[in-house]
């Protein structure tokens, strides 16, 4: 994002680039939540608190509620474990005192914070101050405690080097985002200003790089440090195919030797993290009975997680494999983080039902009891597990017509669970009239390519976008429902497209 300022209003810009990046990169994650972002400037050469300033105004805080701020942030700089590390040089012993006072100053802020978090029921976070102006400059993101508490995460924050230093690690992927976000207002704070300009970084970037961190927080607490990305690793293994079939299957990552890990089969020469084709090979054997077993370095042998497992220890996870460029990171049977065709998520449900009700309110106007079975329909094909796609049309009897050289026609019928359960073992679409009424099924849908398609995702996905543009086209509203084959739904178009037509 790049816009003009002044040399009077950087804190305002600066300000609304990352709560735009923020609220940009909540939206891609579909998460409908407030934050409220503002920059805290605290002076370096005085301890006046009307020198204290808060960007915006209005940020539901005063210069006054940070009055102990100076205090006790010496009170943490004199009592920090790391003043007694001495570097090899005077030069770098000095620079590492240095870094000490701002580190002690964030923790000051994060206190007082904490202090009105726990009236307001809110939680907030810190970006590491960053001197300028004759300030340190430190970003606030706050949420609302119970939108922060709905997103499961592990209880270590922090990963300890040793007695007197520890680095705080990611409990879930909505900590690493905002952590990543606030590491980008770090950065961009740190350059000069050239042009009198900001620019973030852009949001999938920061959603990426978010998801590392939490894969890297994975490893801590399985292996301690390592170097080894496992966010690429997953990606890499859920794009291989074996003998053409797409990647599927479970990897546990653990210690070696696990004491809650019943090892069936035990590698006598471990498989480097590295060898993509070969872990890929050895992914066939895996299923619900074995999993592969990794200790973030190599994989050295097949098992299966015990009972006797306690959450707490938060030293055993599952990347599940589930189909082609899809995964899952899994914690106690907690779904932690999703990757689909690379692109990172938050996980959701597998069919967000109330977005489909409002769409079938918004295009169809249908009464409750047909909204009801069209749902029945929509579950029972994602029970089925093996890929489908429902689409929804007040044409379907013409369109059935149209379409009979490619598709199957039948008498209509109402719909039911066994007869989608069946039909959905087609290839092919389902088509149904809003009412509820199956009217044809393993349809091959025509249409035109638009600018909608999205060349990382499969046939299925694109030929429904493709045929309902093109009904669009004609003024004819329609909806599609594409079913994966790990069960989840996708919904074209959904009702964010739909607002950003409307605005269009």
């Amino acid at each position: 994002m790049y816009t003009r300022i002044s040399r009077g209003q950087w804190q305002q810009i600066f300000q609304e680039a990352v709560e735009e990046l923020t609220q940009t990169v909540l939206r891609i994650l579909d998460l409908p939540i407030i934050s409220n972002i503002f920059v805290v400037g605290i002076p370096t050469n005085t301890q006046n608190v009307s020198q204290i300033y808060l960007q915006p105004k209005d940020c539901e805080f005063i210069p006054n509620q940070f009055q102990q701020v100076f205090a006790l942030a010496k009170h943490n700089f004199d009592n920090d474990p790391e003043q007694f590390f001495f570097r090899d040089t005077a030069v770098l012993d000095r620079v590492h005192k240095d870094s000490l006072y701002p580190k002690a100053l964030r923790q000051a802020v994060q206190f007082i914070l904490h202090q009105h978090d726990l009236k307001r029921e809110k939680i907030s976070f810190c970006s590491f101050p960053i001197k300028r102006n004759q300030h340190w400059i430190i970003t606030v993101i706050q949420l609302h405690q119970q939108d922060f508490d709905s997103q499961y995460r592990l209880t270590k924050a922090e990963h300890e080097i040793h007695s007197m230093q520890k680095y705080r690690i990611d409990r879930c992927f909505l900590e690493a985002v905002i952590y990543r976000i606030l590491a980008e207002s770090e950065l961009e704070l740190q350059k000069p200003l050239q042009g009198e300009t900001f620019a973030l970084v852009n949001s999938k970037r920061v959603i990426e790089d978010a998801a590392s961190s939490l894969l890297r927080s994975v490893e801590v607490h399985v292996n301690n440090w390592n170097q080894i990305d496992l966010l690429s690793f997953a990606n890499a293994i859920a794009a291989e195919r074996y003998e053409g079939a797409v990647s599927k299957g479970r990897l546990i990552i653990c210690k070696t030797n696990h004491t809650d890990i019943l090892a069936k089969v035990k590698l006598k020469t471990p498989i480097s993290i590295s060898n993509y084709r070969g872990i890929r090979k050895l992914l066939e054997v895996s299923s619900s009975q074995m999993a592969l077993l990794c200790d973030v370095e190599n994989v050295w042998g097949f098992g299966v997680p015990l009972n006797t497992y306690q959450p707490s220890r938060e030293d055993l996870f599952e990347i599940r494999f589930t189909e082609h460029y899809t995964w899952e990171l899994v914690h106690a049977e907690n779904i932690m983080l999703r990757v689909k065709y690379r692109e990172p998520r938050l996980p959701r449900e597998r069919f967000e039902k109330e977005e489909f009700y409002a769409l079938l309110d918004q295009f169809f106007r249908v009464s409750k009891i047909a909204a009801d079975k069209l749902v029945v329909a929509v579950e029972a094909a994602v029970e089925q597990r093996h890929g489908t796609m429902l689409v929804i049309t007040p044409e379907a009897a013409s369109e059935t017509k149209r379409l009979t050289a490619q598709s199957t026609e039948i008498e209509p019928v109402t719909i039911c669970k066994d007869i989608i359960s069946h039909l959905s073992s087609v290839d092919g679409a389902i088509l149904l009239s809003p009412d509820g009424v199956v009217h044809s099924f393993g349809v091959i849908l025509d249409g035109k390519v638009t600018e909608n398609g999205n060349s990382t995702r499969g046939a299925r996905y694109n030929s429904a976008i493709r045929y309902v543009d093109g009904e669009q086209a004609r003024n004819v509203n329609c909806l599609a429902l594409i079913v994966s084959e790990d069960g989840y739904v996708d919904l074209y178009p959904t009702c964010e497209q739909t607002r950003r037509s409307i605005g269009n």
